[in-house]
Parts: C-alpha cells; structure tokens; sequence
C-alpha cells in the first residue's frame, strides 16, 4: 500500500534503534522520552559507549524514528477522516472496472459525467501531510526515470535498461529530497483513487518524464490541470536528439504545451540524465528541485 511506502521513508540506517525505540516511544512525557533515549544509547556495547559522535547520532535516529511513527499515525487518521469520500471513490472505480475503462483518457472519451464526478471528488481530497521535500517522478518506462534517479542521488539505486523494474510507487532517499518512482501508465485506473490523488497533492513536486512529444503523458498532464495540480516537464535524452534538430524540438515542445491547452506546467526542462553535464538544464533541474521546499 501507498500509505506503508510513505511510512517507511527515511527509515535506512535505523534498524540499529528499532528495539531501543520501543522503551520509550509509547510514553506520554516528553523529559522521560529524553532520558529513555539516552538510556538506550547507554545500552549499546562498551565500543560504543565513549564515542560522543556516535551517540548524537543514534540519538538522532531515534527521534526520527519518532517522527516516522507520527506521519504513520498522520496517513491512518488521514483515511478515517474521509472515509465518506474513500468510499465515493471506491464506488467510481467500480463503476470505471464495469464500464471497461481503464484509463483517464479513456474516461474523459467515454463518459463525460463520470468524469466530473471523478474531478469533483479528486478536488475535494486534501493532500497526504509528508515531511520534507518529495518529488513524485512520472513517465513510462522508456524516458529513463531510473537513470534520472541515479543521476539526481548520484548513486545507483535503481535498476536501468530492464524496463519497468517495479509495479508500486517506491521512494529513494536523498539528502536533499525523496524522490518517489510513480511507475506504469501514470492516469490508469489504480491512480484514480482517494489515495493516490492524495498522494500526488502531497508532493513538493512532480515532474513529467517524456523523450519525444508531450502527446506520450499529456493524459496525465491534464488530469492534474483539472485537480490543479502543477507540474514540470522533463524531456530526457536530449542527447539522443541530432544537434542540428534541437531548436525545432524544443520549439514543437512549447507549441504543444500551447496546442494542448496545458495549464500547470511551471517549467519544461531539456536534459540528459545519462550525460548531467551535456546540458545546461541539468544544473537548472537540480538547483530547482534542491530549493523546491523553501
């Protein structure tokens, strides 16, 4: 489930301090908790008892550990308190399943009313409360999402070249953003959900991975124009386009984005994720992202 991936965000390299946390972590007062989290580092091994450094550190943990079990607490009471509203949804989706509609594209082709239900509903969901700075990243496979992935964490977390490497929405820890792999056809049924539609209003930011034409996700990108939601497009692989067509390419880009009637996109950047340095947009894209939630 979505609200378990949210849940365990942040939580590498704090397995060290899950039996130590459960001294404490139900206490109601706030100096016990301190002195109980102190107590846990004391009961680490003799190796560990003199290195001030190391002690500041699980201490640390600890009360991110804390935070973590607050915002799992946060997305269940988030369910309970529209319960109403996850349950008009549910009956949509069911509506969608018999109609054969798998897709928002083919909802907006096919039944017009069920439609504004649907974006009825989607506007009058609030978003998940997330910590931090999160970055939803969409596209189908072939955009190269898990190259950008490394690229941006600047290091290899994410299979490449083996398509679509997983059917959830997975996080990636960075030190400056989460970054969250929205994998598949991103306005297929499974996202039309109180849930998902949540989820994508939580996020700091979302960018659109496309490599040829805005027509490869502009399902998507007017799904999120009509719960107004903003969002950037990415064209990855700029390299792979011929130096001399670039211009015309990114000219077709914005007379799309015009064409289609797009209202959300704050900024379309022009990128190789698998050469950062190759265009000037790469530093354009990180610096942005770096500073999205000042």
């Amino acid at each position: 489930m979505l609200r378990n991936e949210i849940a365990r965000v942040r939580q590498s390299n704090r397995e060290n301090v899950i039996a130590h946390e459960q001294i404490y972590e139900h206490d109601p007062q706030s100096e016990d908790n301190h002195i109980r989290r102190e107590m846990a580092v004391e009961n680490y091994p003799q190796s560990n008892k003199n290195d001030r450094i190391n002690r500041s550190v699980m201490v640390q943990n600890c009360q991110e550990a804390e935070e973590n079990a607050v915002l799992h607490e946060e997305v269940a009471r988030y369910r309970d308190k529209h319960a109403e509203l996850l349950e008009r949804f549910a009956k949509i989706n069911e509506e969608m399943k018999k109609k054969k509609i798998d897709s928002f594209e083919a909802l907006v082709q096919q039944d017009k009313a069920m439609m504004k239900i649907l974006i009825d509903l989607a506007r009058s969901t609030e978003p998940i409360p997330m910590e931090g700075n999160n970055i939803g990243l969409f596209g189908s496979t072939s955009t190269g999402k898990s190259t950008m992935l490394n690229s941006l964490l600047g290091k290899k977390v994410a299979e490449t070249g083996v398509g679509e490497t997983t059917t959830k929405i997975t996080p990636y820890q960075g030190m400056q953003y989460t970054l969250w792999d929205v994998p598949g056809r991103n306005d297929e049924i499974n996202y039309l959900s109180m849930e998902y539609i949540s989820f994508f209003k939580g996020l700091t930011r979302r960018l659109i991975l496309i490599q040829a034409t805005i027509k490869e996700n502009s399902s998507m990108m007017k799904l999120l124009d009509e719960i107004g939601l903003r969002y950037d497009i990415v064209f990855n692989k700029f390299d792979k386009v011929d130096e001399e067509e670039r211009t015309a390419i990114q000219q077709q880009i914005f007379s799309e984005i015009k064409n289609l009637g797009l209202k959300g996109v704050d900024n379309v950047f022009f990128i190789s994720a698998n050469h950062p340095q190759m265009f000037a947009d790469w530093k354009l894209i990180v610096d942005y992202l770096k500073h999205s939630n000042n």
